[in-house]
């Protein structure tokens, strides 16, 4: 079983240890705790329905309830058209920008980061009863396409959302990270190069319960300064897979 920084490989880990938010943050613990999904994994990160945690005294919990629908597919509905919205009405410049942090804070500054909007999306679930983890997405046949989107587990099964761009995986029934990488036919709607982020895949729970859970906010660092500001063409410009 495969875990941490190295899951993707060598060029990845390192984009992964340079990542921006900071290195005692639940963002970096993430990465350092993710396993790879493959065959070997599988059984061990599907089998078992996912803990649920009392999310009652969360800060987000009260504002959190206002997308409750009528069923777990309407609420997440209801979460994802907000969070889009979140991300398609920030213009921040990158070089102002700030990352992590705790949900509320993320949400009152705003971001279209995806790692951000992955855990507010599952805080959100999670006030609402809807047990969610983080899903980690990388295209390692190119350099720098990287994505992290949310599983939430209802309807018995785990489905992906997408917080960032308001998408739900969903054919009669929720699709999970491991059947949209195995089986290309549910992306066929989707550009190639959104499609492809799903060509190898990482996942870790949260616990926003835990106490020492950190949320220092992160500004750019200067690998990401450098990678944002350079013509990389897919390739990696940094060393990376030296």
């Amino acid at each position: 079983m495969k875990q941490g920084y190295d899951v993707f490989g060598k060029a990845y880990g390192v984009m992964m240890r340079n990542d921006l938010h900071d290195l005692k943050s639940i963002d970096h613990q993430f990465l350092r705790d993710m396993i790879r999904l493959d065959e070997e994994s599988y059984p061990m990160l599907y089998a078992h329905e996912p803990a649920q945690y009392n999310m009652n005294e969360h800060e987000l919990y009260p504002f959190a309830l206002q997308f409750r629908g009528e069923s777990d597919h309407q609420t997440i509905e209801n979460i994802l058209r907000y969070t889009a919205n979140v991300a398609a009405n920030c213009y921040d410049d990158f070089e102002e920008m700030k990352f992590g942090g705790t949900e509320k804070e993320i949400l009152e500054r705003g971001t279209d980061w995806c790692a951000d909007m992955a855990r507010v999306g599952a805080v959100l679930l999670m006030c609402n009863g809807i047990p969610a983890r983080i899903v980690h997405l990388v295209n390692p046949d190119k350099a720098y396409n990287g994505h992290v989107v949310t599983e939430a587990f209802y309807e018995g099964k785990y489905g992906i959302c997408d917080f960032t761009y308001g998408r739900c995986f969903y054919d009669g029934k929720p699709l999970d990270a491991y059947e949209l990488m195995c089986h290309k036919q549910y992306l066929k709607n989707y550009s190639e190069n959104y499609a492809s982020l799903y060509s190898a895949v990482a996942i870790n729970e949260y616990d926003p319960t835990d106490r020492n859970n950190d949320y220092t906010v992160s500004v750019p660092n200067q690998y990401y300064l450098t990678l944002i500001n350079a013509n990389h063409n897919d390739t990696w410009i940094m060393g990376e897979d030296q």
